[in-house]
C-alpha cells in the first residue's frame, strides 16, 4: 500500500524545508510536519535530521526519495496527461527569452499559436540575462545557455549567424577592416552579458583556428536592439546575429565585415523539463515552435547568408 503522505514527503525534499512545501501544498506548516511524522511511523524509519535552523534527510530519507521520487512525479504526470486529453489545453504558459531574439525569431510565431490555442495564456520574459528555469518557475526557455540542471532536456532549435557589420557612412569615413587585427584600429561597439557583466569576446576562424578578440572602443551596450541602432547611427562596428541586421543588410545601409572570418552558427536551444509526461499546452507550445521556425531558419542560413 503507497502511504498518502509520500507526496507530502517529496514535496519537504524539493523546497528544502516544510513551509516552502506548504505554500506549494497549500495546506499549513502543521499538517506538512504531522503528515511527515505519520510517514515515519508508518515506514519506521526517520527522514529528516531536525535543528531549530535546518532540515536535511536521513540515509533512510536519501534512498526513500531515490527509489520514489522519479515514480511519483511520473504519476503524477500520467494523471495530468489523461486529464489534458479530456479538455482544451488552457492555463498559464510562462517562457524565457533572450530579448532581442525572442522579439524577432520566436514572437512573430505567437498570433499563429494564440490563435489556435486561445485559453492558453503566454508569459513571456524577454531578457538577455541567463536565469534558472526551475528557480524562476518557467515552463520553457529558449537561448544558448539556461543553466546546467539536469533536470532539463534541450533540443536545437534555431542555428544564428553571428556577423560583424559596420553602416556604409561609417566605411566611406573610416575604411573597412580587412583582418581581425585591423580591428584595433576602429571602434568596436561591445556587448556586456547581463549575467556575467563581462564583455562578450567576438570569435574569429584564422587558419582553421578559432580565435577571440576583445572588441575595444568607446561604447558599451547591455542589449543587441541598441547595438544595431548604434551602428545604424555610423558610431561603429558591432557584432549581432544576420537575423538581426537582415534588412539593413538587404537595402545596402550595413556591410557585413571580415566575412572571410566569420565563425559557425551558433546553436539556440529549446529547453523544458525533462518529466516524461509534459502538461498539453507545454507540448503544444514547444511543437508549434519547432514546426514553425523551420522556414525561417532555413531561409536564413541556407539561402540568405550566402546571397548577401
Amino acid at each position: 500500500m503507497i502511504p498518502n503522505q509520500l507526496n507530502t514527503f517529496i514535496a519537504v525534499v524539493k523546497n528544502g524545508n516544510f513551509s516552502s512545501a506548504a505554500r506549494q501544498l497549500g495546506v499549513s506548516s502543521a499538517a506538512v510536519s504531522k503528515a511527515i511524522a505519520q510517514l515515519e511511523k508508518t515506514l519506521e524509519l526517520r527522514l529528516f535530521h531536525r535543528t531549530t535552523h535546518s532540515l536535511t534527510l536521513t540515509e533512510d530519507g536519501h534512498e526513500l526519495y531515490r527509489r520514489t521520487g522519479h515514480l511519483v512525479e511520473q504519476l503524477e504526470d500520467q494523471i495530468r496527461l489523461s486529464t489534458d486529453k479530456q479538455k482544451a489545453p488552457s492555463g498559464r504558459l510562462k517562457v524565457n527569452l533572450p530579448d532581442s531574439f525572442g522579439r524577432m525569431v520566436v514572437l512573430p510565431l505567437v498570433p499563429s499559436f494564440l490563435e489556435q490555442y486561445p485559453d492558453i495564456e503566454l508569459d513571456l520574459t524577454f531578457d538577455d540575462r541567463i536565469g534558472d528555469l526551475v528557480k524562476e518557475g518557467a515552463d520553457v526557455g529558449i537561448g544558448v545557455m539556461l543553466n546546467p540542471d539536469s533536470r532539463l532536456i534541450a533540443r536545437d532549435f534555431y542555428k544564428l549567424q553571428p556577423v560583424l557589420v559596420a553602416s556604409r557612412n561609417y566605411i566611406d569615413q573610416h575604411g573597412e577592416p580587412q583582418t581581425p587585427e585591423d580591428l584595433s584600429e576602429h571602434n568596436c561597439i561591445a556587448y556586456r552579458s547581463p549575467t556575467t557583466g563581462r564583455k562578450r569576446t567576438w570569435n574569429f576562424r584564422i587558419d582553421g583556428e578559432l580565435v577571440q578578440i576583445e572588441p575595444q572602443g568607446n561604447l558599451i551596450v547591455n542589449n543587441l536592439s541598441a547595438a544595431i541602432k548604434a551602428v545604424e547611427m555610423d558610431i561603429g562596428i558591432s557584432a549581432v546575429g544576420i537575423g538581426h541586421a537582415k534588412s539593413c543588410i538587404e537595402l545596402g545601409c550595413f556591410r557585413r565585415v571580415l566575412r572571410n572570418y566569420e565563425v559557425d552558427p551558433i546553436q539556440i536551444m529549446i529547453y523544458y523539463s525533462s518529466r516524461n509526461y509534459l502538461p498539453a499546452k507545454t507540448r503544444l507550445f514547444i511543437d508549434h515552435m519547432l514546426d514553425h521556425v523551420h522556414e525561417e531558419r532555413t531561409i536564413d542560413l541556407d539561402d540568405m547568408i550566402h546571397e548577401i
